[in-house]
């Protein structure tokens, strides 16, 4: 009897610790290796192709939406959002006429049991396109593509996502990855995987350089050509794994590649342009060649964003002779200068976007550009569908769904707090705005919109009352909102100011720019001066432009001749861009730069008909509604009411609560008076949000373009 126990105990402690290791590791043993391997999609030429039964199979055409774990209030990596909310976006996604999703990283089960519930309750199924990524630390670090936080991950995380498809793993927390119990097969909707989300161009050349590892491979779905860079050959063995470890397990095979991006493209750049815009890499998914082995496919991806309207003349002399016949006839009309036509025709197999958008933020990021309205945005992101088709690219992926308040932009990122919880939206981050759902603080729609309609304002939000009416304000996630109400106020002759003073230790008491006075020294005044010539300013000593790039912009050291705290000269607010074509060697030009803090005049209310996105002002019938977004007024944490202290005594930017904030105005500088300022109290809102959604402009606009097709 005693060894009877020993034995059952043994054989439950085997099939256990089997089972663990099965579904907390992928460990299998393949017992029929001899079975047929099937596919459900497959590439033909510059085609994807899925199965239509019978043997039958038909064209595929991306139309793709990413969509990831951003929620207003969490973590970006706590995959807040649940599984009720997965299905509510699958359904809007489904409703645009999109007809696969991408996800950037393994999600967690929530994302996975929607999806499966979604696709098990539509006639129209969603597809997948199911991504892979490494942390932040390991794509930036020190460290080559071989370190283990590297191409360790990439192969791991590669393995955990063939066994979620097909609803067979546990995964426990991670660092770039979900968790949960993953037993939801739905493997017959997962079109491929994508190897990376983005490349550190550092990283890359690093390893190219390297001699430690090999620049060649060669395994049983993948190897590489004669050309291959040793980065190419790692990933070529990080996709020949994924694909062996799905054949081997399950006998079936999906369509796989890498993410690439114009920073990283195939052609070579003068050295002139390689130098100034760090373009000194270049990945060619040609180099990395399918097997006959390999049934599914292979296919080429590339993030989309800025591309030089002129990319063409800084081509090496080379090649352009290398790439004259398709130069020769590219035909340079679509929204990136020909770049989608060059790629269409350089590559032997299907191209697809994985990742492109616009941004609805205020911001500029590159010389000539202007900010979007949701309607340019979605006049943009429809254009590029229709020329990446007309390119002959097999479809495309809108980065991305939702906005991501916890994106940081280069030109902005150092001037707010890089907060875990993002709990506001900064409207002057060119990255927060790319998604075609944007969210809103409070469980109802906003109580105050730039709008003319001055019944939003109530006595309660007066702040400031004098002879010539009275000042309200009110403030959300994303803006300060101020309402003048003066009778004798006419937009066509008069001239609208409004000093502010967040900063106590600076600041000025007159501004010699519009020669008005203050009755408290002063950092920012708004002037509404018409609906072309109104903007904000700010005294000098609190530019944050000069003191952090004083250098770039005039060769100065702004720490060399300190501005004075109470200077009475106001500036323009200005964000750096980059600039559009190199500088020569040996040569300086001064940065360039974009106005921000010059305002927009139109309608906020997005239920109006003349609605707007951008605006910052419209008058109403005795007066003018303005918004401002806190980062012009050098907040970093509105929540916390944080603000940016004196750079000059901190050497950069540091930060100081303030409880309240001062503001005046007047109609009447003429009269020579000081304007009048009185308190305004702030509270924040510290971490704890609730939100509500909302479907930009740009959704509608794809919805009527892709549903018709």
């Amino acid at each position: 009897m005693k060894r009877f126990i020993i034995i059952v105990c043994a054989v439950l402690l085997l099939a256990g610790g089997t089972w663990y290791a099965s579904l907390y590791f992928g460990l299998y043993i393949d017992l029929n290796p001899d079975t047929p391997v099937t596919v459900l999609f497959r590439t033909q030429g510059t085609e994807i192709q899925r199965q239509a039964g019978a043997g039958a199979w038909e064209s595929m055409r991306i139309r793709g939406v990413d969509v990831s774990s951003n929620l207003p209030g969490e973590p970006p990596m706590d995959f807040a959002p649940e599984e009720e909310d997965y299905l509510r976006w699958f359904e809007q996604i489904g409703a645009m006429g999109a007809n696969t999703i991408r996800a950037y990283t393994l999600m967690d089960d929530d994302f996975y049991s929607a999806f499966y519930t979604y696709n098990m309750t539509h006639d129209d199924p969603l597809y997948l396109l199911q991504g892979l990524q490494v942390s932040d630390a390991a794509n930036y670090g020190a460290e080559d593509v071989y370190d283990s936080d590297f191409f360790g991950l990439l192969l791991k995380n590669g393995r955990a996502v063939v066994d979620v498809i097909h609803g067979n793993r546990i995964v426990s927390p991670g660092d770039t990855s979900g968790t949960g119990f993953y037993r939801w097969d739905v493997s017959e909707w997962v079109v491929g995987y994508l190897v990376g989300s983005e490349w550190d161009s550092g990283n890359i050349a690093y390893t190219n350089n390297s001699t430690t590892y090999p620049s060649s491979y060669m395994g049983t779905y993948f190897t590489t050509g004669p050309d291959a860079s040793r980065f190419e050959a790692a990933i070529a063995q990080v996709m020949d794994q994924i694909t062996g470890y799905e054949t081997a397990k399950y006998r079936t095979q999906r369509l796989i590649g890498f993410v690439n991006d114009a920073n990283n493209d195939p052609f070579e750049y003068s050295y002139l342009y390689s130098t100034r815009f760090f373009k000194y890499n270049q990945i060619d998914a040609e180099n990395i060649l399918p097997t006959q082995e390999l049934q599914s496919g292979y296919y080429a991806a590339y993030r989309l964003s800025y591309i030089n309207p002129e990319f063409v003349q800084y081509l090496s002399d080379q090649q352009k002779a290398e790439l004259s016949g398709i130069l020769d006839a590219l035909d340079t009309s679509d929204i990136y200068h020909g770049y989608l036509n060059l790629l269409g025709q350089y590559h032997t197999m299907p191209v697809i976007a994985a990742g492109y958008g616009f941004s609805t933020s205020r911001a500029a990021l590159y010389e000539g550009q202007e900010p979007l309205t949701e309607q340019q945005q979605g006049e943009s992101l429809i254009r590029v569908w229709q020329d990446a088709t007309k390119a002959g690219w097999a479809g495309v992926f809108i980065s991305t769904w939702q906005d991501v308040w916890n994106r940081r932009t280069w030109n902005t990122g150092y001037a707010t707090l890089d907060s875990v919880m993002p709990v506001w939206q900064d409207a002057q981050s060119d990255g927060q705005g790319y998604g075609l759902m944007e969210f809103y603080l409070g469980e109802q729609t906003r109580s105050c919109y730039v709008g003319g309609d001055a019944s939003e304002w109530t006595q309660a939000d007066i702040v400031l009352e004098n002879e010539q009416g009275s000042l309200s304000m009110q403030y959300d996630e994303k803006y300060l909102y101020f309402y003048v109400q003066a009778d004798a106020f006419d937009p066509g002759q008069d001239i609208l100011y409004i000093p502010i003073d967040t900063l106590s230790s600076l600041g000025s008491t007159y501004c010699e720019n519009y020669g008005v006075s203050f009755d408290r020294a002063c950092d920012f005044v708004i002037c509404i001066d018409g609906r072309d010539n109104s903007r904000v300013l700010v005294q000098e000593r609190y530019e944050i432009l000069w003191a952090m790039h004083a250098y770039e912009l005039g060769r100065a050291d702004a720490y060399d001749e300190i501005r004075s705290a109470s200077s009475p000269v106001f500036r323009t607010i200005n964000l750096m861009v980059q600039r559009q074509d190199p500088v020569p060697i040996g040569e300086w030009y001064p940065a360039v730069t974009y106005e921000t803090g010059k305002l927009r005049y139109g309608n906020t209310n997005p239920a109006s008909a003349d609605f707007d996105s951008l605006a910052d002002f419209m008058f109403t019938e005795k007066g003018v509604e303005i918004r401002i977004p806190w980062q012009m007024l050098n907040f970093g944490d509105p929540a916390e009411r944080k603000i940016h202290d004196d750079y000059y005594e901190n050497f950069g930017v540091e930060y100081i609560q303030i409880d309240e904030m001062y503001v005046g105005f007047s109609t009447a500088a003429a009269a020579g008076t000081r304007i009048r300022t009185a308190p305004f109290s702030l509270e924040g809102w510290g971490t704890d949000v609730t939100y509500h959604e909302r479907l930009k402009e740009s959704y509608y606009m794809l919805q009527n373009l892709w549903t018709a097709a």
